[in-house]
């Protein structure tokens, strides 16, 4: 399971929610409106895009937030192949896990003392969206190594959540609208994970939650493998450690391309 803190465009959060809104709607561009992908809340599986702007957006006016500080933050979810399979071809189970990872960000802020501040996911404003496509980038592996072109739809399942939520807890009115601005104006605490100071939020924490809830949910068997303090320690750890790591990374690219190439010659005969 890998969670990340990161926009799928270029820019930043300072602004607007409504360019990246925007962007995730792209796979509905060529739906019927009953097979498009709505955004989903803390209680509620369809939310407009106009609804997300504005909640997103509002929620950071009036706050004291200046030019240079964050409104909003982007978080990506992507279940690997095997976590995908377990979860099995049911959305509403994506979502519902989605709203287990937003309990755990929400718990996991704490005051200046260290003491949890006992949020839940309902004093954020918050929406997801569930994505089902992925596309190969220009300086991507399989790309460079000639597995597939730029620009290309990866294969198989896809499927993972992109998260935008406010910077700022909500106010009392969770769905405070344009018209009701004036009559909010109180302030809220402000919570940002990405602080340096780890008693505040630790994104390290954040991730091994994730990581458990999404087993305690499925009943799903972990390898030591697939764990992240195993990956973060690979990542991090002494050059022996990287060398096992990257010469059991080539010898899967390898028989990943064998495997293409093999059925390449096949399509074309």
């Amino acid at each position: 399971m890998q969670t990340k803190f990161a926009s799928p465009i270029k820019g930043d959060n300072k602004g607007s929610s409504a360019r990246l809104v925007t962007y995730l709607e792209k796979e509905n561009a060529d739906k019927e409106l009953s097979e498009q992908e709505y955004f989903f809340s803390a209680d509620r599986d369809k939310c407009n895009k106009y609804e997300v702007i504005s909640q997103i957006d509002n929620n950071a006016k009036g706050q004291g937030l200046e030019k240079k500080d964050d409104r909003f933050y982007s978080i990506i979810v992507s279940p690997s192949k095997n976590e995908l399979a377990e979860m099995g071809d049911d959305s509403q189970k994506l979502r519902e896990y989605t709203r287990n990872v937003m309990e755990n960000y929400a718990s996991g802020f704490c005051n200046n003392k260290g003491e949890n501040r006992n949020l839940t996911s309902k004093d954020l404003v918050w929406y997801a969206k569930i994505e089902t496509e992925r596309k190969h980038n220009f300086d991507s592996n399989e790309v460079k190594e000639g597995l597939a072109k730029s620009g290309e739809l990866k294969e198989g399942d896809q499927r993972h959540i992109h998260i935008i939520v406010s910077r700022c807890e909500a106010r009392e009115n969770r769905h405070v609208f344009e018209a009701d601005n004036s009559q909010n104006k109180e302030k809220t605490t402000q919570l940002s994970p990405m602080v340096k100071n780890q008693k505040i939020f630790s994104r390290d924490n954040f991730y091994r939650n994730n990581e458990q809830t999404f087993d305690k949910q499925f009943t799903y068997q972990r390898n030591k493998e697939e764990t992240y303090d195993y990956c973060n320690a690979l990542k991090n750890g002494t050059k022996k450690d990287y060398e096992q790591a990257l010469q059991k990374d080539q010898i899967r690219r390898s028989k990943e391309k064998e495997l293409v190439q093999n059925r390449r010659i096949g399509m074309s005969m």
